[in-house]
């Protein structure tokens, strides 16, 4: 059997005391709109007493969005959001317009959707398009995604079209975008900004960039970016769901995948505020906390965009290779959110399939169905807690230490791991050690 690859560590101890500047937008018009979705609810926080007892830790949480308004995942929160501000500004649509309202202006604008996507992006659009009535969903996917993944986007609905791109997710989203631009009614529905688009703020019309429409703006007024791009407001309704749940409670450390970086933007954003927010779904006070809670990412080994780039301290695009962690095979960090990346994670850990396999085996024992890109954030706190072998390097044994000092894990500590995907097939790895 082939060694298994070394986890790869890095760390940020200023991170503890940094603050960000992004503030929430509107969380109590956010939680309406979810409200009024069909069979919205929100997603379990899962104990694993037996974990924490077994790590030394006080407390172990899953967030499990292995169900998310019938997906096995969580993006529908922000594509749902981004959909729905995308046709409010399209339509010139008060911020009270209803689903009827809604599915009125895609009629009458003749609004197409599109997206790339490596998976659960492309569906939860797939599956928008089809609550509004869109009367095209094009969703573009790189060659190669497993055929299961494509079968289940198109199971959305007979208006929805995968097209195949030869190359990766990132030739998917330069396609997509084309695609928007030239076709009337044209929207594309992404989770990522890239650097070639910041300079073109008049592609918004037809196309919308919802995760550039604060860039835009900005742009446009020469101010500094401030707001939240649309799907990492809708991203954020989860940790106003975890802050309820743990009862106004602060975590001690946040385990996040990272793909292009969304999600843990919304998270570092929300637990690196200077004053935690309140939960709109919550009656709790305000979070304070005089020791903030630290933000743990995890990455495959082989797409750790994040990884490098906080290693180089810019952000770089890399090649990946296949992974079992489909939805983190990301080239490229977001552009909106390096910056708070680089400077609000307090420390970056890459995985192998293997051990993302075992954990996904580990959840189903605890009664949590997790697929492998939901399983990374436990694959990625067993690899920093986790005795070193001997053999190891002598450079990772350094910075593993540094990672939990940075941390600051111990017997009373709180963790929550987010699981940001449901089972689903895949190719079982080859076994390493």
């Amino acid at each position: 059997m082939a060694p298994s690859p070394i986890p790869k560590f890095y760390t940020n101890p200023s991170a503890r005391t940094w603050k960000s500047s992004h503030t929430p937008s509107n969380p109590s018009e956010i939680k309406a709109f979810y409200t009024s979705l069909p069979n919205f609810a929100p997603t379990p926080l899962i104990p694993l007493p037996a974990l924490a007892e077994e790590l030394g830790l006080k407390a172990i949480y899953v967030k499990a969005e292995t169900s998310r308004l019938g997906l096995p995942s969580f993006k529908l929160l922000g594509v749902s959001w981004a959909i729905r501000q995308a046709i409010i500004q399209r339509a010139s649509l008060p911020s009270s317009a209803s689903l009827e309202g809604l599915r009125a202006a895609v009629v009458k604008y003749g609004i197409r959707l599109c997206a790339a996507t490596d998976g659960n992006h492309g569906r939860a659009v797939a599956r928008m398009g089809m609550l509004l009535g869109v009367k095209e969903v094009k969703i573009f996917v790189p060659r190669g995604l497993d055929g299961g993944i494509i079968e289940s986007i198109e199971g959305e609905g007979e208006s929805v079209e995968v097209v195949v791109v030869e190359g990766c997710y990132d030739d998917s989203v330069g396609v997509a975008h084309r695609w928007g631009e030239e076709n009337e009614g044209g929207m594309l529905i992404e989770g990522t900004a890239f650097e070639r688009y910041e300079d073109v703020p008049k592609v918004i019309f037809p196309v919308v960039l919802s995760s550039l429409a604060c860039l835009i703006e900005a742009l446009w007024s020469k101010s500094e970016l401030s707001c939240e791009q649309w799907t990492v407001q809708g991203y954020r309704s989860m940790v106003y769901e975890i802050d309820s749940q743990l009862d106004g409670q602060a975590p001690n450390l946040i385990v996040a995948p990272v793909g292009v970086g969304s999600l843990a933007q919304a998270i570092v954003a929300h637990y690196k505020a200077p004053k935690y927010p309140s939960s709109p779904l919550s009656s709790s006070p305000s979070l304070q906390s005089p020791n903030p809670t630290a933000i743990l990412t995890v990455e495959p080994h082989t797409a750790a965009s994040l990884h490098t780039s906080l290693q180089a301290d810019s952000s770089l695009t890399i090649t990946t290779s296949p992974t079992i962690m489909t939805g983190l095979e990301c080239g490229t960090i977001s552009t909106a959110a390096w910056p708070i990346l680089r400077d609000g994670v307090d420390a970056s850990v890459t995985v192998g399939d293997w051990e993302v396999h075992e954990a996904v085996g580990e959840l189903e024992r605890y009664g949590v169905m997790a697929g492998p890109c939901g399983a990374a954030a436990l694959a990625g706190l067993r690899a920093i807690l986790r005795r070193r072998a001997e053999d190891e390097k002598g450079i990772e044994k350094k910075r593993l230490r540094e990672v939990t000092e940075v941390l600051e894990l111990g017997e009373e500590s709180v963790v929550v791991l987010v699981c940001t995907e449901g089972r689903r097939a895949y190719v079982v790895p080859k076994e390493s050690k």
